[in-house]
């Protein structure tokens, strides 16, 4: 590994966010680095103030790395995403101005993110956030035969929109409920790959108005923004639940708050919100008040899919590696030229 310029004047890799130790540390023989010690993304400007010259911008999903910050930014080499999505980076800027922008790892993400969609599947269908609540109140004395009353999920149907990495991690994890398994995206999975977790093809209709359960995997691109609208709503069982795992906007909020107040959909479990996005069409800036209200058949987490310590632990080395990749590239490239 190479350094460029003096070594008593190191290149600066700016954080814009805090990461578990592990990740700056390979970082640190290379680059001076900074990190924004504040909980709250920083503003374009306080990326200016602290880092204009930085050779390496580490973010996360909280940031838009939009055309004008790049702009300003004259020696920006690489911009590594603690996240797996890329739509809150104007890639085609970054292009053009020779920036390398890097994701983290998609199956080492998807496994946890995976073992949460399991969680909140479980917890909605069988009614666990309820019934802890009836305890905590000091309600519950003994058996009822009339209890809080779930749904079964062994046996059931599951339909899985997206078979990337997190897709294909939630499947593995239906084998134990022997679930029938249908899945939908653009370009099926080729027969040896469906046949690892027995999965089924079905157009995107038919999987809505078959599955018991539906899990939401899709990147969040313009052909998927608000996939799950009313229409597809409409098309669902009046029981179905729907988890929502992957992007906020691929799932219209109000069209799904429109659907519990109709009893036309039997729940909706969410990691994540359209509130938290770049995207030039999102509608909502906060979590709609009509989808909060019916925590019946509503149960949300924060944002949780990566957040296991060992997960995370791993995401932030791959995160610098990848910074010290594009050094490491530039190096090699200076040194045949």
């Amino acid at each position: 590994m190479c350094s460029i310029g003096q070594a008593s004047q190191k290149p600066i890799v700016y954080y814009t966010h805090q990461v578990p130790s592990e990740g700056p540390a390979l970082l640190h023989s290379c680059f001076e680095v900074i990190i924004n010690a504040s909980p709250y993304p920083p503003q374009h400007c306080e990326i200016l103030e602290a880092a204009r010259n930085a050779y390496g911008l580490c973010i996360s999903v909280r940031d838009h790395i939009d055309a004008s910050i790049i702009r300003q930014m004259p020696n920006l080499k690489v911009i590594s995403s603690y996240g797996r999505g890329l739509d809150n980076v104007d890639l085609n800027e970054a292009a053009k101005r020779g920036i390398i922008v890097t994701r983290n790892d998609g199956f080492l993400m998807g496994e946890a993110v995976a073992d949460l969609a399991w969680g909140l599947l479980l917890s909605l269908a069988r009614k666990i956030y309820l019934g802890d609540k009836l305890v905590r109140a000091q309600r519950f004395s003994r058996w009822s035969p009339a209890p809080i009353f779930g749904l079964s999920v062994s046996g059931k149907k599951l339909g899985i929109i997206g078979m990337g990495q997190l897709g294909k991690a939630v499947a593995r994890r239906a084998s134990g409920f022997n679930m029938q398994l249908f899945y939908y995206q653009p370009e099926p999975l080729s027969d040896g790959q469906a046949s690892i977790t027995g999965l089924a093809y079905l157009p995107l209709d038919t999987l809505l108005e078959q599955a018991d359960f539906i899990c939401v995997c899709s990147p969040l691109t313009d052909g998927t923004f608000h996939q799950i609208s009313a229409r597809e709503l409409s098309l669902m069982k009046s029981s179905c639940i729907l988890i929502n795992i992957s992007r906020g906007s691929v799932v219209d909020e109000e069209a799904v708050a429109r659907a519990l107040e109709r009893n036309t959909l039997g729940g909706y479990a969410a990691d994540v919100f359209e509130m938290e996005e770049f995207h030039p069409k999102k509608q909502t800036a906060s979590i709609p008040v009509k989808l909060i209200e019916y925590q019946d058949r509503t149960l949300f987490t924060p944002h949780l899919g990566t957040a296991v310590l060992e997960t995370r632990v791993l995401m932030a080395q791959i995160q610098a590696k990848a910074v010290l990749e594009v050094l490491d590239a530039r190096c090699q490239k200076i040194t045949k030229d």
